[in-house]
Parts: structure tokens; sequence; C-alpha cells
């Protein structure tokens, strides 16, 4: 129950000052997405695509080696400076690849736009180390309170030069930005200093942690391209205008997958590395708190499933119409994808990146493969596939692999809480594909009840901590 305690209080931390971020990102996408077209979200989107892989490079890992080590302040310094010293490595490359990609899409209007962007290369890198010293002395409400004041300026920029009719500039600006007020927050709070120490300082905080950063980087890059592999073959096929519709759409997914799984994710490796070393049930609690997420993404699922045309009209109107056809699958992969992305963590708590990343090899293969098979047909054929693949051939990938092989899961588990999971969403796969929207409702009744049924007493045990907290 300790446990549980510590967990929630750090949710309701993170969660406090996430939501509040989201909201207000959300919100302000009401506006922007009025003052800006398909097209400039697509145009940043190609972008992105390749500045979003070359950025894991610029993580590597030493977030989970400063949270996993037992060393101390010299340990995260000489870490701090072989992360600066890839975000220097990483600005160069994009300098040299910025022609290449324009010819890549062939527009040439995208080369002055990659290299001011590639600039956040430089701050991004500064703020990995100090950002999880924080998280490991579970300090979240400082985090909280800088995610959300950067948020806050970052809208405001993107708002001002988007009704100034700045176009794509209106998204690319503020990432820098937002860059450089992060790496001054968590130094200002830190305090790990400017100073650039030694090379033999580098080599040695490496030495500890490059089988860690081997493993993190590969998983990170098969990840990545799993993920945006999409992006990229429709930005190449069918333009910027298209890639903003899918674009736009996949948001809604990444969104609930941020405020749900993503804050658990964050207080997750932290305490339970924490109840690893008092001797703690890790498996009985992660399974805890894979039933609350699930009971959490079900709702917003259930609208993006049902409500999809209701939703983009009442958000961005008319011109993201489009958006309504993809919204019913990506909301259907938020049943599953929001409970599998937490299981990275423990990989990195059980010391098995290396079956992590041969796992996530697997499953980014199959996904990619899908992805262009897809492609070949429609944008909406590539949410299609995708959906598909991912339950049919990553999920279970995922679970033996995973819960049984690595994390000790027993089959029971597997059956009870996974088994009807899995199969009701090809259910709904299979009605969304031939266009039976009538039997979609009842469908998801029986997937919403049989995640009530399992989470019960985690319902009354978080009910009964939430009215107590709020009560004192």
């Amino acid at each position: 129950m300790e446990f549980k305690k510590n967990l929630y209080v750090n949710v309701l931390t993170v969660g406090g000052y996430t939501y509040s971020t989201q909201v207000i990102s959300f919100l302000s996408s009401i506006v922007i997405s009025r003052l800006l077209l398909p097209s400039d979200y697509g145009f940043f989107a190609l972008i992105t695509v390749f500045t979003g892989f070359v950025g894991i490079f610029t993580n590597a890992g030493f977030g989970a080696a400063v949270i996993r080590s037992n060393y101390n302040t010299t340990y995260y310094k000489a870490l701090r400076n072989l992360s600066l010293l890839m975000g220097v490595v990483i600005f160069t490359i994009m300098l040299l690849l910025a022609y290449p990609i324009a010819w890549f899409y062939r527009n040439s209007s995208l080369v002055l736009p990659i290299v001011v962007f590639s600039l956040v290369f430089i701050f991004r890198p500064l703020s990995i180390v100090p950002s999880a010293i924080l998280r490991k002395n579970l300090n979240f409400s400082y985090i909280g309170k800088r995610d959300l004041l950067s948020s806050l300026i970052s809208v405001l920029i993107t708002i001002i030069m988007a009704y100034l009719n700045c176009s794509y500039w209106s998204l690319i600006i503020p990432q820098i930005f937002v860059a450089i007020l992060n790496f001054y927050f968590l130094e200002l709070k830190v305090g790990l200093g400017y100073k650039i120490y030694p090379w033999q300082y580098t080599i040695v905080g490496y030495k500890k942690t490059k089988k860690l950063i081997g493993s993190v980087l590969g998983f990170d890059t098969i990840n990545y391209w799993a993920r945006n592999a999409d992006n990229l073959i429709i930005g190449k096929w069918y333009g910027a205008e298209e890639l903003g519709i899918y674009n736009r759409a996949y948001s809604l997914l990444t969104l609930p997958l941020n405020i749900v799984s993503g804050i658990f994710g964050s207080v997750l490796l932290p305490s339970l590395t924490k109840l690893k070393r008092s001797g703690g049930d890790i498996n009985k609690e992660y399974e805890g708190v894979l039933n609350i997420i699930s009971l959490l993404d079900f709702p917003i699922a259930f609208v993006l499933i049902v409500f999809p045309k209701q939703l983009v009209s009442f958000l961005w109107g008319p011109n993201w119409i489009a958006v309504a056809e993809l919204l019913p699958y990506f909301g259907l992969l938020l049943l599953t994808q929001g409970l599998i992305t937490t299981i990275g963590n423990i990989y990195y708590l059980l010391g098995k990146e290396k079956t992590n990343f041969y796992v996530g090899a697997v499953n980014a293969v199959i996904l990619v493969l899908g992805i262009v098979i897809g492609a070949f047909y429609s944008i909406v054929d590539v949410a299609r596939v995708y959906a598909l693949v991912y339950l049919s051939f990553n999920v279970p990938i995922n679970l033996y692999f995973g819960f049984v092989k690595s994390f000790g899961f027993d089959w029971k588990f597997i059956i009870v809480f996974w088994v009807p999971k899995v199969l009701l969403s090809l259910v709904i796969l299979f009605l969304l594909w031939n266009k039976l929207d009538y039997y979609i409702p009842f469908v998801l009744m029986i997937y919403g009840i049989t995640i009530v049924l399992k989470v019960l007493e985690e319902i009354k045990v978080t009910i009964r901590f939430f009215v107590k907290k709020i009560l004192s």
C-alpha cells in the first residue's frame, strides 16, 4: 500500500502540471488550427521526421543511467558532458543533411527551416541529466512547474506568430525558445554548473554507461522508425497537406499516451526502483498500474472511435474534417498501446535492455512492412493496417517476450488481463474496416465492463486515497 500511496502522490504531482500543460496545448491547438493550414503542419512534420530521429541520440539512455546509478555528482557532470558532445555532433550532422533531406522530399524550401530548427540540439541535451536527477529524487513538482511555464510561453509565441501569418515558422521558433528555457530552469534548480569538464571525465562516464547507452539507442532507433515510418512514407508519397491531416489524427493518439501512460511512465521507473531495493512485489504493483491506465484510457478511446466527426468539427473546423476518418483507428490503438508503452521501464528496471532492443527490432520490422503495404492504397489504409499489425503481431510478441519471459508474469494474467482486450480490439477493427459502425458501441460496452470488473478493487483503493488526499 505504501508503494501505491507514494506512486499516487507523484502521479498527482506530475499529473496536475502535465494535465494543465496538455489542456493549454490542446486548447491552443483549437486557435492555432484556425490560423494555420494542414499544409503548414505537414511542412513542419516533414522536418521533424528526420530531426526527431537524430534527436534520440541526444538522450541515449543518459536519463535512465542517472536514475539507476548509485554514483555522485561527478558522474552526473560527466554524463552531461557526453550529452552535450552528442548534441553538438548532431547539430553539425543536421546542417550537413539539410539539403539532402530537401532533395528527398523535392522541396528546396525545407533547407533553411531545418538549419534553424537544428539549434534545439545544442540546448535539449543539457536538460537531460538535471531532469533525470530531479526524477531520481522524486522531485516531480519542479519538473511540472517548468513544463507548465515553458508550455505557456511556447503557446503564446506560436499564436502571435500564426496571427502574424508566419506560417510554419510559428511551429519552429517556439521549439528553440522552449529548449533554452528548459535548460535555464533546470540549471537554476540542480546547479550542475556551466563548466565543461576535461575529456577524461567524459570517457569515464561513457565506460560506466556504454552498455545501457547501446541498448537504449538501439531500441529507441528501432522504435522511432516504427512510430514514424508512416510520416516518412506519407510525406514522400502524398505530400505535406495529406501528412498534416494524418499527423493531426495521430496527435490524438499521442496526446492521451502522454497524459496517461506518459505520467505513470515518468514516475514508474524511479518508484519501482525504490520498491525493488526494499524487496517489494514489482509485478503486483505494475499490474495495478496497468489496470488504472486501462480505466483512464477507455473513455478517451470511446470518444475517438464513436464520435470522430463531431470531435474534429468542434475542435478544428471544416478544414480538418478529413481527420475524422482516421481517428477511430488511432482511438482503437490507444486501448492497448497505452499499456504496452510502459514496458520499457520494466526492462530497464530489471537490467534487460538487450531484450527490449531485440523485441523492439522485430516489432518495428513487422510494423513498417504493414505501413508500406497500407500506403500503397491510401492514408486511411495506413491507419487500418497499422492497427491490424499492432494487434495481431506486436502485442502478442510483447506479451510473450516481455511479460512472460522477461518479467515473470504467469499465463493466467495474460489470459485474464490481455486476451479479452486483444480479441475485442480485433472485433472493433473488423467493424470499423467494414463500416459496421452500428455494432461498435455495443462491443465497446463489453470492453468497458471487462476493464471495470478487473479493476474494481483498484478503483476502491484509489478513490479512498484521493478522497483522503483532497480532504486533508
